[in-house]
């Protein structure tokens, strides 16, 4: 498994490949390989995508507008990635893989000049961590397997990358097993008993203004806040039916608890939500791949979007009323569609490829 720790997605996904391949009695091994050969580079970047995330979208619009038209497959052999690719190859040598897959795109790429010019004979194929708005790169190595999140992002990418349908697997996004296996019978929730998970991923006056307006409607509501970087600042506004944390250790017992996620439309998130069966309100989409997770809710009629904190209130508020009808539409959308399911297929299409 190649994979990167930018944003929770590329690794969350890889984490439920692992564990769908494990769980089949593969030995697996999951690397981080810009991590592992520039670390400082890596951590530079890491804190720019941060950055972009809570100040400054618009630049990650630019970076991403960049990034997509770029020429990925001249990245192997530049000098910064060259290091890169060496790692991967020497790690395919070694530890002599019957399959790699990728939930990054340049993974693939660097697999694709491995495979063209050191002649290593491997499986491999792209986990594609993002729905609808899916970059350029992701679509235009030569990976001879393809995993799509959905339907709509298959149409949309065969028709405009031309690619064989041999190719493109509409897998689900991969979610670990944990987040289905404690999904249980939620109680239909009120204004009185809804338990809510927010993502504090936003600049902090929109944080500090969606929580105080939450309060003020809903003062019984119990919140979780997911805090992050903004521990700090936040830590002041708990209270008994507050409560803020830097990170959550056990995600899929904090959903399965929950009547309702609102926060930033990250992919590993919408997904896992997906799996959950938790409704979702988005109140944040970093512009670029995660328009197109915000898309697929809406089009799947399983979430909701909030631009403004009263907007937010007044969504939380409907989804209540009339005995939670609202909220017991999205989440039965949520059960219906079944997205957050790809882990198990996409092991069973790499076992179709090897021993067919």
């Amino acid at each position: 498994m190649l994979s990167v720790g930018y944003g929770e997605g590329h690794h969350a996904a890889a984490r439920a490949v692992a564990q769908a391949f494990s769980s089949e009695g593969w030995q697996t091994l999951l690397i981080d390989p810009c991590q592992l050969t520039h670390p400082l580079l890596f951590k530079l970047t890491q804190a720019y995508y941060r950055f972009c995330v809570r100040s400054l979208p618009w630049l990650w619009e630019i970076t991403y507008a960049q990034t997509d038209t770029a020429d990925w497959s001249t990245k192997a052999k530049s000098p910064v990635f060259r290091r890169i690719t060496e790692l991967i190859r020497k790690t395919i040598i070694e530890y002599q893989p019957d399959v790699v897959v990728c939930t990054y795109p340049l993974f693939a790429h660097m697999m694709d000049s491995l495979i063209r010019e050191e002649k290593i004979h491997c499986l491999y194929g792209v986990v594609v961590t993002d729905a609808i708005e899916i970059s350029r790169p992701w679509m235009v190595t030569n990976a001879p397997l393809i995993f799509l999140p959905d339907e709509y992002s298959e149409k949309l990418v065969s028709n405009r990358y031309a690619l064989s349908s041999e190719r493109m697997i509409v897998s689900g996004f991969p979610v670990r097993r944990e987040f289905a296996a404690l999904q249980k019978q939620r109680t239909v929730p009120t204004e009185g008993t809804i338990r809510i998970v927010y993502g504090a991923f936003g600049n902090l006056d929109r944080v500090r203004s969606d929580l105080a307006a939450l309060r003020c409607r809903l003062p019984q509501a119990h919140i979780t806040v997911l805090a992050g970087s903004l521990y700090g600042a936040l830590s002041a506004m708990r209270n008994d039916a507050l409560h803020v944390v830097e990170r959550c250790d056990n995600m899929p017992a904090l959903f399965a608890e929950s009547h309702l996620y609102i926060g930033k439309a990250g992919a590993a998130t919408v997904f896992e939500a997906y799996a959950s069966c938790l409704p979702v309100i988005i109140n944040y989409a970093l512009p670029g791949q995660e328009l197109g997770n915000l898309a697929l809710l809406l089009h799947d009629g399983a979430g909701l979007t909030a631009v403004s904190s009263s907007e937010l209130v007044a969504k939380v508020v409907e989804l209540l009323e009339h005995g939670a009808k609202g909220w017991r539409r999205l989440s039965a959308a949520m059960a219906t569609v079944e997205r957050g399911n790809g882990a198990d297929r996409i092991v069973m299409e790499i076992n179709k490829r090897l021993y067919e």
